[in-house]
């Protein structure tokens, strides 16, 4: 069997066809360089020893390892491929380490990349979202309704018109670097307006981004994951403002317009709970000494479970108590409505009702709660600070439902009653000052 061929083209170079040796085809021509017979012969024979050129600073291939390549080449553009062979066979030359991208024109991953998103945060609409419902795992309207927003905001503009299956990390880490750019007002814009982005802010934005496209890496939507080794932007954590004790004294000795904010504030900041969790109290939650702290209530989600999805028991101070049983009497919907009473049965007030009353008592008694950074959630930091002087971090964060690994690894999930008696006394001593009543609501 001849292992080559030579002839002319029409510039007159030389140009060999190697052949296969296991299969006799002769090879795509490559070019000799020479329109010298003899040269060309003596160039080919130097290909047969020590092997084929493949381009500059590349090593020579035997003419077996060309032969294969070609061979595969031949299959590809013969076989009667469709999208998902195409990623098949990308995912096989990117494990190898030799593309970073490819896009194939059909298939799930051709369709527009903020479609893609605009459908992954569809709470409704979701496979992602009913994959993880389906699975027991929670996720909350509200959770799908801010990453939704920020698709449309942020990403519908910058990708538009670009594929799933064409996102790059480049584009991701480009993306990100625009969003840490400074910002214009939009003309006709009215209130706040941040011209640049916290760096939370902005992993917040990506997030809604890199966990719709890692699932649809998971899924074989898409032949690579752009997210992998993606760079964060790093978080100076937001301090929440907190009272101080005297401050507090004061915020609760003045006079409050709506009886329950000022029940809520109490209640939160004897006992560190939620403002979800306040919203969702009924009355047979409440016990002698203890209340139950089951649900919470998410204006998007209605009732729910609590954060960490467990429900927990949590001291409850005798005047606090007695300003619960008065709002659930005040009710307008009975002793199965909700003690923080709204305009229906069937929903509490709304949460705005709570932070307004608290912000516009503090503004009474002149302390500027913006400025402070003084939210509703900023009752929580008040009780876990005021109690970690006198108990241990474990008795309070079982009270409080926080749910560190940290914490939790080595403690039951339950608290004790002994545990249960020992917070209880130490939060009346700790907010025995608070519990006056002198001009409170």
């Amino acid at each position: 069997m001849r292992r080559y061929y030579l002839h002319t083209r029409h510039n007159g170079i030389l140009y060999a066809e190697l052949v296969d040796p296991q299969t006799g085809r002769k090879l795509t021509a490559r070019s000799t360089g020479t329109k010298d017979r003899d040269e060309a012969l003596l160039k080919v024979a130097e290909w047969l020893k020590s092997g084929i050129p493949t381009g500059k600073a590349r090593k020579p291939r035997s003419l077996e390892t060309v032969a294969g390549l070609e061979n595969i080449l031949m299959a590809i553009r013969r076989a009667d491929l469709n999208s998902d062979d195409a990623l098949r066979v990308v995912q096989a030359l990117r494990d190898r380490g030799l593309i970073d991208i490819a896009a194939v024109k059909s298939g799930k991953g051709s369709v527009l990349f903020t479609e893609f998103l605009e459908e992954f945060w569809d709470y409704e609409a979701s496979p992602y979202i009913r994959e993880k419902l389906a699975h027991g795992q929670s996720i909350g309207k509200k959770h799908c309704y801010d990453r939704l927003n920020r698709v449309r905001f942020f990403y519908d503009g910058y990708f538009a018109g670009r594929p799933l299956n064409s996102i790059t990390r480049q584009d991701l880490k480009q993306f990100s670097l625009f969003l840490s750019e400074k910002r214009e007002k939009p003309e006709g814009r009215k209130g706040h307006f941040a011209e640049r982005l916290s760096a939370s802010y902005i992993n917040k934005i990506l997030t809604a981004g890199t966990t719709a496209l890692s699932w649809a890496y998971r899924e074989g939507l898409i032949a690579h994951d752009p997210t992998d080794k993606l760079v964060r932007f790093s978080e100076m954590p937001e301090k929440r403002g907190v009272l101080t004790p005297l401050e507090a004294q004061a915020l609760f000795a003045a006079k409050w317009k709506d009886k329950r904010a000022y029940a809520a504030s109490l209640l939160a900041c004897t006992t560190g709970m939620r403002s979800g969790e306040v919203l969702a109290i009924k009355l047979e939650d409440i016990e002698s000494r203890i209340l139950n702290v089951r649900h919470s209530w998410s204006y998007y989600d209605g009732l729910k479970s609590t954060k960490t999805g467990e429900s927990r028991r949590v001291p409850l101070l005798p005047e606090v108590r007695a300003k619960l049983l008065e709002l659930a009497d005040d009710s307008p919907h009975g002793p199965d409505g909700f003690v923080f009473y709204g305009s229906l049965a069937n929903k509490p007030v709304d949460a705005k009702v709570l932070l307004d009353g608290l912000h516009e008592t503090l503004e009474g008694i002149g302390i500027d709660s913006t400025a402070r950074g003084i939210v509703f959630h900023s009752w929580r930091h008040y009780y876990a600070a005021r109690m970690a002087d006198r108990m241990t971090a474990d008795q309070v964060s079982r009270v409080t439902g926080h749910k560190s690994r940290a914490v939790f690894d080595a403690y039951s999930d339950h608290i004790t009653e002994e545990n249960l008696e020992a917070v209880g006394r130490v939060g009346a001593e700790v907010f025995g000052n608070l519990l006056q009543f002198r001009k409170g609501a």
